[in-house]
């Protein structure tokens, strides 16, 4: 009579089996992420180029580019504010109007550049609450975060350029316009945008990152500084001693690199270890030095 038994895997190949699977996982995974990361990547670059684009048009709509806001008690003050609003001292040192915009008029390029990025509906609301919680995926970097809210209002992950400041392409509301012929270092070598650094224990807390992404005031929420180096996203909170405040240089969740906006609408990948002071001349619109950001 043939035997019908059948012979099975001793646990010693089953072992064998499961380590080579778990090599393999361990091989595959990076390779993984890495798809993932260029993948972002390329969607925050792409973003980058959308904004870039939108300020352009907004300037042939408007002879000057889009304006970075300002705060209530920044001149020129509108005649509608009590001048009691901005004597009073508040909790924290500063005229107790000093923060914040009055009205749509002093809300910033986050805001002004809606209608060119197809986001004419939110530009048009009539409710400021419905725009400071609709969250527009072109202002999200996916390599740092969903296009979600936090803190319960929508935020943007990319600055404009005010250079050293206010000799940027990004200005504050109430100063000088800026025009394409005011770029006269060139505007392929001239920042316009770019990605801001952020405390990633602190999204949606901290000082550069607390306020709704179209009206924060003049402040480090919609601008940064090309005078100050860039840097990767700090992990936790600021390690000063108010983990809470902010930064005011450009910098990314990505590997190495902070993705820029040229004032031509080009895009460039700038190291980390660019010379700061090649950085810094790239930030400013009409000092007449060279860039050489390789």
């Amino acid at each position: 009579m043939l035997s019908s038994h059948r012979r099975g895997f001793t646990l010693i190949e089953l072992l064998v089996v499961i380590a080579i699977i778990a090599i393999l996982i361990g091989l595959l995974l990076p390779a993984v992420q890495k798809v993932r990361e260029a993948a972002a990547r390329m969607q925050c670059t792409n973003n980058l180029k959308q904004l870039g684009l939108a300020f352009h048009s907004y300037h042939d709509a408007n002879n000057a580019f889009a304006n970075g806001g300002k705060n209530i008690c920044d001149a020129p003050i509108a005649p509608t504010v009590a001048a009691a609003t901005c004597t009073a001292p508040s909790g924290g040192g500063n005229s107790a109007g000093c923060c914040g915009p009055l009205n749509r008029n002093e809300w910033s390029w986050t805001y002004q550049i809606l209608p060119y990025i197809e986001q004419d509906n939110i530009f048009r609301s009539t409710s400021n609450g419905v725009v400071f919680a609709t969250p527009v995926k072109t202002f999200y970097c996916p390599s740092r975060r969903s296009p979600i809210l936090f803190g319960g209002s929508a935020k943007t992950d990319y600055a404009g350029s005010a250079g050293t400041g206010s000799n940027g392409v990004l200005v504050r509301t109430g100063l000088s316009v800026v025009r394409m012929l005011d770029i006269t270092d060139g505007t392929s070598n001239t920042f316009m945008l770019g990605e801001k650094r952020l405390s990633l224990g602190g999204l949606g807390q901290t000082y550069d990152d607390n306020e709704a992404y179209v009206a924060p005031g003049w402040d480090s929420e919609i601008f940064r500084r090309s005078d100050i180096a860039p840097l990767p996203d700090n992990p936790g909170r600021n390690p000063g001693a108010d983990p809470l405040s902010g930064w005011s240089n450009f910098g990314s969740s990505h590997t190495g690199i902070v993705v820029m906006g040229m004032a031509d609408g080009s895009i460039r990948t700038v190291r980390y270890s660019v010379n700061a002071e090649q950085f810094r001349r790239a930030g400013i619109r009409n000092d007449g030095l060279t860039v050489n950001l390789d």
